[in-house]
């Protein structure tokens, strides 16, 4: 062998050690997690009982006593059980896998710079961990150890579960029991308007026991259970959606409340809802009538429990099953037309010479059955409701003697999206949702058949 093909021979083994060493040492950068020991002790239930939220510049501080979690800085208020049960629940999964990377200059890539959300865990006073909360990709999120460049990807936890400001992690609780403890229901309006349900004990044995009008300031037979059902269900899990620390009586009108609902308990136990004034478009001011917190709660919900004793009311406007319709008449401008029931198919009769699409027939003559208004108004005159002049009039024709229903279609009222209906000639006018009429005031172009 000469000298030179011994030299290349040394050079050609060094440069393959080389190699072996460099793909068994993870780059800078992008460690393997099985060489580096885990960054702090595993957190397990009941070996820490604090845990302090950095959101920005405020910190929040929250403990766990018993089965319960507290907020104690930067006030002293419940925090909502839930989100605190899970935040402190998925600590104790946290498992640490890569360190992605240990460049300072990344940290701002994971959400991990010096203004990232910011975690204390703490035993006492004793702290076990502080760390700072990255993005989640992959199901994996992002910690950083405070003071340490090492970015490390874990798994067990998401950042949404604790990145919150202080009035998130409140409890915003306004009622709370078991739907099926409730036994009474009081409703009064502040003009004095004022209705009283009750519900019989359970027994062992037959059917659930339903609601019952024990008193009421105005007739509602034929009794709706189902609104005394929503609203028991409501106030059994109601939540606020904010609060609003600073309001005044004044303000609030909580001191003269528009409403007051109270629940009875099989227990003995009565929670009152006090609902005041409205604020802005879509929120109303409400308290319980023992303690001084105002909540701010949104008009969707406001509606399912502000309701008169009218709204206890029955509001079937027409109950007509489609196989005994024989005729449905609009009369709505441009758009009128009749349908005609005509051996098993359904032809349109009017106007002349029109031919309608029968998968658009079958929508509208399933639209009586059990066709519901969603509330009454309150000013039933013909001005008030624009049925002085309807802007459209549904009559239908039945082959069974006495079911017919004929709806006389009004203005369309303040809050929009809802009409005024008089049904039948009654005396009293539904509130009916745009989308309901619009199932049977359908468009001749959309009616006809292409």
């Amino acid at each position: 062998m000469n000298r030179k093909t011994l030299i290349a021979g040394l050079v050609f083994a060094g440069l393959i050690l080389a190699t072996v060493l460099l793909l068994r040492s993870p780059e800078k950068g992008n460690r393997s997690a099985e060489s580096t020991p885990r960054p702090i002790a595993k957190l397990v239930d009941g070996g820490f009982d604090t845990l302090e939220v950095t959101k920005g510049k405020t910190t929040t501080v929250i403990k766990k006593e018993g089965d319960a979690y507290k907020i104690v800085k930067p006030m002293a208020f419940p925090a909502d059980k839930d989100g605190a049960k899970l935040a402190f629940e998925s600590l104790t999964k946290m498992e640490f896998g890569n360190i992605v990377s240990d460049q300072k200059s990344r940290q701002g890539e994971f959400e991990l710079g010096e203004d990232g959300l910011r975690l204390t865990v703490k035993k006492g006073e004793t702290v076990l961990a502080d760390l700072r909360m990255g993005k989640t990709s992959n199901q994996m999120t992002m910690i950083r150890l405070e003071g340490k460049d090492e970015v490390w990807s874990t798994s067990g936890l998401f950042k949404y579960q604790f990145d919150k400001d202080t009035t998130a992690w409140r409890d915003k609780t306004i009622t709370s029991f078991d739907e099926k403890d409730a036994e009474k229901l009081q409703v009064t309006s502040k003009n004095g308007a004022k209705i009283v349900l009750s519900k019989p004990a359970p027994r062992d044995a037959g059917p659930a026991p339903e609601w019952q009008v024990v008193e009421s300031s105005v007739k509602v037979e034929p009794f709706d259970k189902s609104v005394a059902s929503g609203m028991a269900s409501l106030l059994g899990t109601w939540k606020a959606n904010d609060f609003a620390d600073s309001a005044k009586p004044e303000e609030t009108g909580l001191d003269t409340p528009e409403l007051t609902v109270t629940v009875s308990l099989k227990n003995g136990k009565q929670q009152t809802a006090l609902v005041g004034k409205k604020k802005g478009e879509d929120d109303w001011y409400v308290k319980l009538a023992d303690n001084p917190q105002v909540f701010l709660v949104k008009k969707f919900n406001i509606d399912r429990l502000n309701k008169r004793p009218i709204d206890f009311r029955d509001k079937t406007m027409c109950n007509l099953k489609s196989d005994e319709l024989t005729e449905v008449a609009v009369t709505h401008d441009k758009d009128s037309f009749t349908l005609a029931k005509q051996g098993s198919t359904w032809k349109a009769t009017k106007p002349a010479n029109f031919t309608a699409d029968d998968s658009k027939v079958s929508p509208i003559t399933g639209a009586f059955t059990d066709w519901k208004g969603q509330g009454f108004a309150e000013d039933n005159s013909p001005k008030a409701t624009g049925l002085a002049k309807p802007s459209a009039t549904i009559a239908t024709k039945s082959n069974v003697k006495g079911h017919t229903c004929v709806l006389k279609v009004g203005s369309e009222t303040s809050e929009k999206g809802n009409f005024y209906v008089q049904a039948n000639g009654q005396s009293d006018i539904f509130i009916v949702p745009k989308w309901g009429l619009d199932r049977v005031l359908v468009k001749l172009d959309d009616l006809k058949k292409k």
